[in-house]
């Protein structure tokens, strides 16, 4: 017994392992991807579109995957999503490197870097999904919010030791972090085969009988609210990094060594505003929405007058700080305003939202970027000013504690 009880915390750990291994090699691969772009003679808004293209098929396959874990079981479709992730970040480095030695340029070169990172999204998007319902399998109902937590955990902590790796490694080439990724997450992928094993399972609502309309006034404003914060964030960050390089003239190198900086206090904020600040007694979804956005709203503001790196440092500390604020409130005033039987539904259409404003945000905050350098920002603050609003009314009227 005591042997079986060992086998599934080992089992645990690893998926959390594997949570943050992609963690990781998600936020190295966003931190060197503005020098990396530049390096291989590609403009500002392919990269946008490249990550569009991968957020659209992530937004798109999640729920796909989602249904399928139900039907193959939690074990195989983690599995898929965790060498999927592997196989198509080091494709992804690869391209990339054919584009630093001259053996691909121009538009097969932004064709192929395309194909891999939407190969990676497809596949890897299996991955949230079974690792959230393997963690719903293996705790009790008391012991859900606290498993769910620690998932969250374990991707904020790869988002913070992914930048600071990133600056780190970046000194052996802009490529080496990203192979070095893939290779952490090969470790976990073998790690969970030899360990992983079917969880048992509850009874659980049979696929396809819950269906929620995305307009249901009991949980929209919080849709909404998501979708239009990971928008206005998602153009900041996609473009900032050509920002930091244009603005204080550095290399790709330094750029990628101070943007990682950047990220990794935003991530570090973000861990203590989910930390400490959610936990605190009388933290309604509403309040912490009510919090975070005035936040993210300075941070977008007060970026273009960042006259100095450590001052841009401390705007992208304000970016995470509103994040670790604003994601757990509108996921719980969502949660809240259904049953039961409808968490499943409304959870899928909660988890879309970061993806979903990755698909627009990245195109349409390169392209104003191109214009000018300060459009990116303040469009995105102007999106995030009638919300401050919107979220105060709307969400008075839902019904949420």
């Amino acid at each position: 017994m005591r042997g079986e009880e060992w086998r599934e915390r080992l089992a645990t750990r690893l998926v959390l392992f594997s949570v943050l291994s992609v963690g990781i090699g998600q936020s190295m691969t966003f931190a060197l991807l503005a020098p990396l772009g530049r390096e291989v003679g590609l403009s500002e808004v392919r990269i946008g579109v490249i990550i569009t293209c991968s957020s659209l098929a992530f937004t798109l396959a999640s729920p796909i995957w989602g249904r399928t874990c139900d039907r193959w079981g939690r074990r195989p479709v983690l599995l898929i999503g965790q060498f999927g992730y592997t196989v198509g970040c080091a494709l992804f480095a690869t391209v990339f490197l054919f584009g630093q030695r001259g053996l691909l340029v121009g538009l097969p070169l932004f064709l192929l870097a395309i194909f891999s990172r939407v190969l990676m999204a497809l596949l890897m998007s299996a991955a949230p999904s079974a690792a959230s319902a393997y963690m719903a399998d293996t705790t009790s109902a008391g012991a859900r919010v606290a498993g769910m937590g620690r998932l969250g955990s374990a991707r904020t902590l790869g988002a913070i030791l992914g930048p600071a790796l990133s600056g780190l490694l970046a000194a052996l080439g802009l490529l080496a972090p990203i192979y070095i990724a893939a290779g952490i997450s090969l470790l976990a992928t073998l790690l969970l085969t030899v360990v992983l094993r079917e969880p048992p399972r509850g009874v659980t609502t049979k696929v396809g009988e819950i269906r929620l309309r995305l307009f249901d006034r009991r949980y929209f404003p919080y849709i909404l609210i998501g979708f239009v914060t990971f928008l206005a964030f998602s153009m900041m960050s996609q473009t900032v990094g050509f920002y930091l390089q244009d603005r204080f003239v550095l290399d790709g190198r330094a750029t990628a060594q101070a943007l990682g900086l950047g990220m990794m206090v935003s991530s570090i904020l973000s861990l203590f505003s989910q930390s400490v600040l959610v936990r605190r007694a009388g933290m309604t979804p509403r309040r912490l929405m009510n919090l975070g956005l005035p936040v993210l709203l300075t941070g977008l503001v007060a970026l273009p007058f960042a006259g100095s790196i450590p001052w841009l440092v401390v705007c992208l500390g304000l970016h995470g700080l509103a994040l670790g604020l604003i994601s757990p409130g509108f996921t719980a005033g969502a949660s809240l305003s259904v049953g039961a039987r409808e968490q499943g539904a409304v959870g899928g259409l909660v988890s879309a939202c970061p993806a979903a404003g990755f698909v627009l945000g990245p195109v349409l905050g390169t392209g104003l970027y191109q214009w000018h350098p300060h459009l990116p920002y303040f469009c995105a603050a102007l999106l995030i000013l009638p919300l401050l609003v919107y979220g105060r009314r709307a969400t008075q009227a839902a019904p949420v504690p």
